[in-house]
């Protein structure tokens, strides 16, 4: 399926331009925790090296901010800005309008079944969350 329909989607929204790391960072900072780079790194399973590089990629892109925290100003925590919460929405609406068009492809008795399977695969998706990231 995402053979079929990921090159039509990455042309829907090639001017984005966003690696898969850089989507997953802008989605956790689209949770409105605004973490510190240490603490986006322990989320995303990667180092903070490598996680400063990312964060540092997406600030010169306009897409995230770096903020002192007012409790610690030695600490430095991470936003998504007004243009990074934008490309968001416009991916989504790139995933939404491909889910969409698969889904007027389907009869009633297929999409019943795939509403289904979704709220199974919602569940076993919250119980990885829960198991990896309990503060999700």
């Amino acid at each position: 399926m995402q053979r079929d329909l990921m090159p039509s989607l990455m042309r829907m929204h090639e001017s984005d331009d966003l690696r898969m790391l850089d989507s997953v960072l802008l989605q956790v900072l689209d949770r409105g925790e605004a973490p510190t780079v240490k603490e986006l790194a322990a989320t995303i399973g990667r180092s903070v090296s490598r996680t400063s590089r990312l964060v540092d990629g997406l600030v010169r892109r306009g897409l995230a901010e770096r903020h002192e925290d007012p409790a610690d100003r030695r600490a430095r925590r991470i936003h998504l800005s007004d243009e990074g919460a934008a490309k968001l929405r416009r991916i989504r609406e790139v995933r939404i309008a491909g889910q969409m068009a698969l889904w007027d492809r389907c009869t009633e008795e297929e999409r019943e079944i795939i509403l289904r399977s979704m709220e199974i695969y919602a569940k076993a998706a919250r119980r990885i969350r829960d198991e990896t990231d309990p503060a999700g």
